[in-house]
């Protein structure tokens, strides 16, 4: 994940319709194939008058097919016992979705996807068109048939009007995704403040990588419903829904509010959040004189949390950051995720971990933060 070879051993059959977002393609497939991936690009013709078939060609690797012949292309590039297949549209215009909806394989495109729908190949479909064409009953209609089919929609960023292609990281997620499930995660990430007086605050260091890197190996997954309450440093997938909290109150407040009315399957903890509260001052004070701060210890969110009626049945993790090494026992959260003061935990490398459920332990040793999703995931999903 993040930039490393998650894609390899895929085949990405791509096929680019002819929607100005076309241009995006030649960079989507050089980060597809940095990934692993090996990509064999379909360009339609009106694709070809947008983005130039060398671009393509140069960035696949591959001779585009442009066109159908006595090879079978649409059936004999599915048939690779050392590749996964996966057919990705992308962009897909309006007239491409209508098509496959209704089962109309005129051109290249639309017979390659007649073919992967039969043989249930996994097909990830990403629009991108004006923001009207995207919002009408016909498109809507279309784009529920093919989701009944099993295909997996990449919904488009809006901006400006329009629903544009999204995010590469956002594609691959959706690439390597398991069939989607009834599954919701609530993951509580990122840095907090406590507020001394109107502009200073004491600040829990975190870059909030950690909970972006649960939200991308939940979808991945097949998980749905992911909801994040905190902040990040880096991009927060747009398939999150996302609470922003920076004070170390509005943690607290948003996330009961949303376990109040929601039922999670798993709640995850890995925001830095203060142990304390303090009363804030109501104007901005001198700096001129010594300050003493009285801080007094707050009830921790996560006690409040699994307390509460709606997390009967949740699956919790916590995380705990200790100056020495810990064993945990009698503990009521399912799974808890040690790391380590002396250990750099705010850094990007790999860091040394200590993972739990109950009381035994499942892990021990060093993990980038995306592989400790990876396991956190693979400890949730392994019942």
């Amino acid at each position: 994940m993040n930039g490393g070879n998650e894609l390899t051993g895929y085949r990405i059959i791509m096929a680019i319709g002819g929607s100005i977002s076309a241009y995006r393609t030649p960079d989507l497939i050089r980060e597809f194939r940095k990934r692993g991936a090996h990509v064999i690009p379909i360009v339609s013709n009106a694709a070809s008058k947008i983005i130039g078939i060398d671009a393509i060609q140069w960035a696949a690797d591959e001779k585009p097919i442009t066109e159908l012949t006595g090879e079978m292309e649409h059936i004999n590039l599915f048939q690779n016992e050392n590749e996964i297949p996966v057919l990705l549209v992308c962009p897909a215009t309006y007239n491409q979705i209508g098509k496959m909806a209704n089962g109309i394989a005129d051109s290249v495109a639309e017979t390659f996807f007649a073919n992967a729908i039969g043989t249930h190949t996994r097909i990830v479909i990403v629009p991108a068109m004006h923001l009207e064409m995207y919002h009408n009953r016909i498109m809507e209609r279309n784009l529920n048939t093919l989701k009944e089919m099993g295909v997996l929609i990449v919904e488009p960023r809006i901006e400006e009007g329009k629903a544009k292609i999204m995010w590469s990281e956002e594609i691959i997620d959706a690439i390597l995704s398991e069939k989607q499930n009834e599954k919701s995660i609530l993951i509580v990430s990122g840095k907090s403040h406590l507020e001394i007086d109107p502009v200073r605050s004491i600040i829990n260091k975190s870059s909030g990588t950690t909970g972006v890197m649960i939200a991308r190996e939940a979808y991945r997954k097949g998980y749905r419903k992911i909801t994040m309450v905190g902040n990040a440093e880096g991009r927060i997938p747009l398939y999150c829904e996302i609470r922003y909290a920076l004070d170390v109150d509005d943690f607290y407040r948003v996330t009961e509010e949303l376990v109040s009315s929601n039922k999670y399957d798993d709640i995850i903890f890995p925001a830095a959040l203060s142990d304390f509260t303090m009363k804030k001052g109501t104007s901005k004070i001198s700096g001129s004189e010594k300050l003493t701060l009285q801080l007094e210890p707050r009830e921790k969110l996560i006690s409040i949390i699994s307390s509460m009626n709606n997390t009967s049945g949740s699956r919790i993790v916590r995380f705990k950051l200790s100056q020495e090494k810990l064993n945990i026992t009698d503990n009521d959260s399912f799974m808890t995720v040690i790391n380590y003061v002396d250990d750099a935990p705010y850094e990007n490398g790999k860091n040394y971990y200590d993972i739990f459920i109950k009381n035994k332990k499942m892990y021990s040793g060093k993990l980038s933060k995306s592989e400790l999703a990876e396991k956190i995931m693979v400890g949730l999903n392994a019942e």
